[in-house]
């Protein structure tokens, strides 16, 4: 035996025993689920990184290359070498080497670089046709070239229109075995000759070793190891900063004045959770902003934890949360920050809003178009695509702006395997909704954007990166005669809100214009100002002379306010005996305040069954009545709230999460020490007593690995011991499939009746 051969592993088991510490770490690191729970030894550690649902983890995070080089290895006759490995893929060694020592560290490949083998896992996962190939075939072919020239010119034709893919076809039932002598149509001569197979009685199909002979040894078409260029058009990176940080101003503000509209008209929470359509449109014309405009706002507010549903009696409105007020006591640069780094790594699918769930469970929720805050809006693709979009845009030259489909291109070839349509998608609407919060100007990314593709970015480095674009707040504004008021800049934040109380907005480029009318100045009255303090006001804040107009229109509308007076009231009580309602004016009933509006009358803010249960304790007996008067008489029973709705977010069942360096340290001394007592193990113990389920499971998974028999001893369904030589093929799901010494077909063992397990020696 070589040196080679006694080096060369067996099983990926093996090969992982002879990693060290570093290679294991970076394992962990990049395939997460690995380590849940901790293995026991490194046989479970290479079972676990065999199973599909692993592997297929890893293969959805790998670029259009390494996939590439996946299918060659799934499409290739084992074993295969680099070099076989660069010319299937037509590309240079030096190219394919790294890529392969990649696939290698990720255990989606196990060997050495003269026997690369793929996982079983990669060749269940690529399909049975990898690379629009078909099934390999047992028979000896001869001289290839020959077969096909003898085969004609119209089978040549068949032959080049099955080379690329797919590999079938359909033909006529034959009525009569076909040979060579009696073989009349093109499909016929194939047939006779063996360069297609029957696959049914009317689909033949092109084994692989002809179609990769009519490749000319390629297993796939083109191959691209390095992403496609980002095209696109040139501009001023000083410009597009500026441009950037508007938009961010912009963000906040616009944010501001949403929650401040939810906090005056809350809308009410849908039965399926989310804003309604009509009062998102409502809102986005209260705001000033189109509507999808106003759902995105709407959506990065409730990423922030800055809106949420709050039940309100017997029903869930929309409202401004307690964090609100905390971030309206940041300054603007922390604002943004805050938002920002909610989108970025928040699951919201903002692009949804409006269009019809293609991902919902049933076909009514497919139909139904997605609201804005609808529970249903969280895909955990979204923010791995946000950063790959984020990332492709900071690949693109300096001064560039790449085009949207040169930006999709980019990301998909990062990302073949992850998304499809809804992939491009999330893309173009991670684009828009960039431009929105001001990470991007003119199309490219902005300067202060960058801090998002650093690991774990923080909001105090985003708001540190942004704060010298963002101009400093004032306290002043110019008064004008037309009954504007002009900002020069974001003002302060007490001054913005004493000008919103008797102004609206009309404009909110730069700082804003605000405009003065008869109902808004009745408003700043309505709020318990009087026309004094709004003149001292004007004049402490204005740069330029309050102009007569507004003054006149102040004192205009001081003269008329007030003469007619409305209040709010919940509960009236009427007597004609006015000393009970004396009396209960200095009574201290728990919870209840009383005014008096005439002798005979009194109202209180409380609900009437609170105030008519207070009485009673108090020892009245009131009568109720309608508003008209009329005795209103109650049937027994009590009333019942309806009990909070219960919220459930999707089953990502892939969102692996990311190992701390003690954490990989910890499974490492536990895969170790494993290894350790199974060295350990008497070598008896392998022939008689019954092996640890994980330790079964680990030597069946090497034996499907490996191509090895393996002799197992197992108890079949009505009780009876039995033992059997296998070829394993798959472990999963709970079963084992191998063949059977004695039978042509797979069988299915369940696993927790397989007692025992070991290889059988060749």
């Amino acid at each position: 035996m070589s040196n080679t051969e006694r080096t060369r592993p067996r099983t990926l088991a093996e090969a992982l025993r002879g990693w060290d510490d570093l290679a294991l770490g970076q394992l962990l690191r990049h395939r997460p689920d690995l380590a849940t729970p901790i293995p026991a030894d490194t046989g479970q550690l290479a079972a676990r990184a065999t199973t599909n649902a692993s592997a297929a983890r890893a293969i959805n995070r790998l670029d259009e290359f390494s996939v590439d080089l996946l299918e060659a290895l799934s499409a290739l006759t084992e074993p295969v070498d680099v070099e076989a490995l660069a010319k299937g893929v037509d590309q240079p060694v030096e190219v394919v080497q790294p890529r392969v020592t990649e696939l290698l560290a990720l255990a989606l490949v196990w060997g050495t670089e003269d026997d690369l083998r793929p996982i079983r896992a990669v060749h269940e996962l690529l399909g049975p046709t990898p690379a629009g190939l078909g099934p390999l075939t047992t028979r000896h072919f001869g001289d290839l070239d020959q077969l096909i020239e003898d085969a004609g010119p119209e089978a040549r034709e068949v032959l080049d229109k099955l080379t690329w893919g797919p590999p079938t076809g359909t033909v006529e039932k034959a009525e009569r075995p076909v040979t060579i002598a009696s073989a009349r149509s093109p499909i016929e001569q194939l047939l006779a000759r063996g360069l297609v197979v029957p696959k049914d009685a009317t689909t033949v199909v092109l084994p692989r070793q002809i179609g990769l002979h009519l490749r000319g040894g390629r297993v796939l078409a083109s191959t691209r190891p390095t992403p496609p260029p980002l095209d696109g058009k040139p501009v001023s990176n000083a410009i597009a900063d500026r441009a950037a940080a508007g938009a961010a101003l912009d963000l906040v503000r616009q944010v501001d004045r949403t929650l401040e509209q939810l906090a005056t008209e809350p809308p009410p929470v849908l039965r399926t959770g989310g804003i309604g359509v009509r009062e998102l449109r409502t809102l986005a014309t209260k705001i000033g902003a189109e509507e999808q405009t106003a759902g995105a706002v709407l959506e990065v507010a409730y990423s922030a934890g800055l809106v949420a549903a709050v039940e309100v009696g017997n029903s869930e409105m929309w409202l401004p949360t307690g964090a609100y007020d905390d971030w309206l006591e940041l300054d603007t640069a922390h604002r943004w920050a805050v938002l920002v780094h909610a989108w970025f790594t928040g699951l919201r699918a903002i692009g949804l809003i409006g269009r019809r769930d293609s991902g919902g469970a049933t076909a009514a929720a497919r139909e139904r178009l997605v609201n804005a805050l609808a529970p249903d809006l969280e895909r955990l693709l979204a923010p791995e695509i946000r950063l790959l979009t984020l990332r492709a845009l900071s690949e693109a030259a300096s001064g560039t702006a790449p085009a949207v489909e040169s930006v999709v291109t980019w990301v998909a070839w990062h990302r073949p395997r992850r998304g499809g349509q809804f992939r491009d998608d999330l893309v173009e609407w991670t684009i828009t909704e960039a431009a929105l919060l001001g990470l991007t100007g003119l199309g490219t990314l902005a300067s202060h954007s960058a801090v998002l593709l650093r690991d774990e970015p923080t909001t105090d480095e985003l708001a540190a990166a942004i704060q010298p674009l963002v101009p400093e707040p004032v306290s002043e504004v110019l008064l004008q005669a037309d009954l504007t008021a002009v900002a020069p800049g974001p003002l302060v934040r007490e001054v913005q809100d004493e000008l919103a109380s008797m102004a609206d907005m009309e404009s909110h480029g730069g700082g804003g214009v605000y405009r003065f009318s008869e109902s808004s100045v009745r408003r700043a009255f309505d709020l318990g100002k009087t026309s004094d303090q709004l003149h001292k006001w004007l004049a402490e804040h204005s740069r330029t002379p309050v102009p007569q107009p507004l003054t006149y229109l102040i004192d205009d509308v001081a003269r008329r306010h007030g003469v007619l007076r409305i209040g709010a009231a919940s509960t009236y009580l009427r007597c004609d005996d006015e000393n009970v309602l004396t009396g209960l004016l200095s009574a201290n009933l728990p919870g209840i305040r009383f005014r008096r509006l005439a002798p005979t009358v009194v109202v209180s803010p409380s609900a009437p069954d609170l105030v008519l249960a207070r009485l009673r304790d108090a020892g009245l007996a009131p009568l109720g009545e309608t508003f008209d008067g009329v005795v209103h008489v109650t049937t027994a029973g009590h009333r019942r709230g309806e009990p909070p709705r219960r919220r459930t977010s999707r089953d990502f069942a892939d969102n692996a999460m990311e190992l701390t360096e003690d954490q990989v340290k910890a499974v490492i001394e536990k895969v170790r020490s494993g290894d350790r007592v199974a060295a350990e193990r008497p070598a008896e113990h392998t022939s008689g007593d019954t092996t640890a389920p994980a330790e079964t499971i680990s030597v069946l998974s090497e034996a499907a690995e490996a191509h090895t028999r393996t002799w197992i001893s197992y108890v079949d369904h009505n009780g009876t011991p039995a033992e059997r030589i296998v070829e394993p093929v798959r472990v999963a799901d709970g079963w084992l499939t191998a063949y059977d010494e004695d039978a042509d077909q797979p069988r299915t063992y369940a696993l927790h009746r397989i007692a025992n397990a070991r290889p059988v020696e060749k």
